[in-house]
């Protein structure tokens, strides 16, 4: 009996996802595989946790404030706001200091070759990002390293054409953290010759923070 493409996203789900069969990767993805990111308000930059005592820049989007300040390499020192400054290798490998309010500043110590610079940056809008395959595969054994038991269960999947809707309920206990938090997800994934070429999604992470410890402060309201 031949799989649809629904059948496809549901065995993903439950050996890659579920059972963490990393190597099931290339079964799934295609090698043009292309994983499309939401609009945020950041740095457009991404750190490369492939090591677990040094932070290095993965890479640096096209026309984002990192373009011409950042290089691909860089070994990221410490980061502060003028508030907060994040410093040890488990606080520069959560990539949310990078997110903040339009127009906020951040100054970056990195080592480049040796020397240390001094980089200030002005957070912007950062359109949809696109991550190729090979992010894929160097990044989530690092993800399911902080959700080591993470389970995922679909609740709905709606096909049509190459294209397939999902809702997933997600969740797990973070290693990082020491708690546990559950979140919805809502994606489209486009399939072609029985393998995933294209991924849209977007999680409930304001939940998700939340229920790790985030706190969120209400801001001073602006005097008209």
């Amino acid at each position: 009996m031949t799989q649809t493409n629904s059948d496809i996203l549901r065995g993903f789900f439950d050996e890659v996802v579920n059972q963490k069969r990393l190597d099931l990767l290339p079964k799934y993805f295609s090698q043009e595989y292309t994983g499309h990111g939401s609009p945020y308000v950041g740095i457009g930059m991404a750190p490369d946790f492939g090591s677990e005592e040094r932070v290095t820049i993965q890479f640096v989007l096209p026309g984002s404030p990192s373009e011409g300040k950042l290089m691909v390499g860089d070994e990221i020192l410490r980061v502060s706001d003028g508030k907060r400054t994040w410093e040890t290798s488990d606080e520069l490998r959560q990539p949310a200091w990078g997110h903040g309010v339009l127009g906020g500043s951040l100054t970056i110590w990195v080592r480049r070759e040796g020397v240390e610079h001094e980089i200030r940056l002005v957070r912007g809008l950062i359109q949809g990002y696109e991550l190729p395959y090979r992010f894929l595969e160097a990044n989530l054994p690092e993800y399911y390293k902080d959700w080591p038991g993470l389970q995922a269960r679909l609740v709905r999947v709606m096909e049509s054409g190459d294209l397939v809707a999902y809702h997933a309920e997600t969740q797990g206990y973070n290693a990082r953290y020491g708690r546990s938090a559950v979140w919805v997800e809502f994606g489209f994934i486009r399939f072609q010759q029985g393998k995933i070429t294209d991924w849209w999604s977007a999680e409930d992470t304001y939940s998700q923070y939340r229920q790790l410890g985030y706190t969120i402060e209400e801001p001073p309201l602006v005097e008209e």
